[in-house]
């Protein structure tokens, strides 16, 4: 987007390496090489633990009787890649980061359903007397790329200190998304832009401490810009528009069978963390509990995969924040949206 556009894809392998470190036990398989199909929902996932639970639990296959539907499934972080080969219809990516995807695979897209918030918190060391991005100017910021959540954060840093985030009043430095909080602790950078799931140890152990009273930049936009808003969306459920115009019943079934995996998700969430630790970058009995007692706290998926319009409209207004604040040009146009709370079939 205006600078960073083009990259937009090399970095994506990046960007999803947010939900975990490890592969997937329910999204195995090569990706489909048939057209799309009627009763056939092609499926492009980075590795996921709700996902990973509702097929060991057989969740998915249930689903699979009761609705006549197929869904065709892969693991990779190249669901970019697949989106543009033809070999998906339905992926997942951050709602800001839709128009590239649109660019870049030349395909009309719609999102269809929400999934989790962009979580990514600012970090100092414990020691760091900082207490906002202002206190920071000049200092080394650790960034594992220049898209992602790090557009949040450069519309944010500007609407809250006037300040820009990759041009000048810091010294980016980017890095491995997993060794970013160790970096930090290690004192090789100032701050970074972080992951709490990929930060459990230094947050355990009281190394380092999130900013903004350990508030997320979907946290920070809501209050600054949407209050009441759970966005913006880390990962949102992305489609071929034609697809979409042509399933509506695939769809529907789609949306239907992620609100159960969200339903699984509050009701064994502890579950989860303890059977697939690698996709919250922990293996420690410790790491594990306090991985658990942080999500409690600070859940970042949604309660529900359908949306209303106003809830469309507030999460479309993060491109009306980058827009003023610089971060992307005016050309760049909203996503398209698929209002659907309460249309079930």
């Amino acid at each position: 987007m205006r600078r960073t556009a083009k990259a937009l894809v090399a970095l994506m392998t990046a960007a999803f390496l947010v939900s975990t470190t490890a592969c997937s036990a329910g999204l195995g398989g090569p990706a489909s090489s048939r057209s799309a199909q009627d009763g056939v929902i092609r499926f492009t996932f980075a590795p996921d633990p709700i996902w990973d639970y509702m097929h060991d639990a057989g969740i998915v296959d249930e689903w699979q009787r009761e609705t006549g539907y197929t869904i065709e499934t892969s693991a990779t972080w190249d669901e970019f890649g697949l989106f543009a080969g033809g070999h998906a219809d339905i992926i997942s990516s951050a709602s800001f980061e839709v128009p590239g995807l649109e660019e870049q695979t030349r395909r009309e897209t719609v999102i269809i359903g929400r999934y989790n918030a962009e979580r990514s918190r600012i970090m100092v060391r414990a020691d760091d007397p900082a207490q906002n991005l202002e206190d920071l100017r000049g200092r080394r910021l650790g960034v594992f790329t220049t898209v992602s959540g790090t557009l949040v954060w450069s519309g944010l840093v500007k609407q809250m200190h006037d300040m820009q985030l990759l041009d000048g009043d810091f010294d980016i430095v980017v890095a491995d998304i997993q060794n970013l909080s160790n970096l930090l602790a290690r004192g090789e950078i100032d701050a970074c832009i972080c992951y709490p799931d990929l930060s459990a140890r230094e947050l355990r152990n009281g190394a380092v401490r999130p900013l903004y009273d350990g508030k997320s930049s979907a946290d920070l936009f809501a209050e600054l810009n949407a209050p009441g808003h759970d966005g913006p969306m880390g990962n949102v459920f992305v489609a071929r528009k034609d697809w979409v115009d042509g399933h509506p019943g695939e769809v529907s079934a789609f949306l239907d069978l992620w609100d159960r995996g969200l339903r699984e998700w509050q009701t064994h969430r502890d579950v989860m963390i303890e059977r697939y630790p690698q996709h919250f970058a922990v293996a420690t009995v410790e790491d594990i509990e306090f991985m658990k007692d942080y999500v409690a706290a600070h859940d970042w998926v949604v309660d529900e995969v359908r949306f209303d319009q106003k809830w469309a409209d507030d999460e479309s207004s993060i491109f009306d924040l980058m827009r003023t604040t610089g971060v992307i040009g005016d050309e760049i146009t909203d996503p398209k949206f698929l209002p659907a709370e309460g249309v079930h079939q």
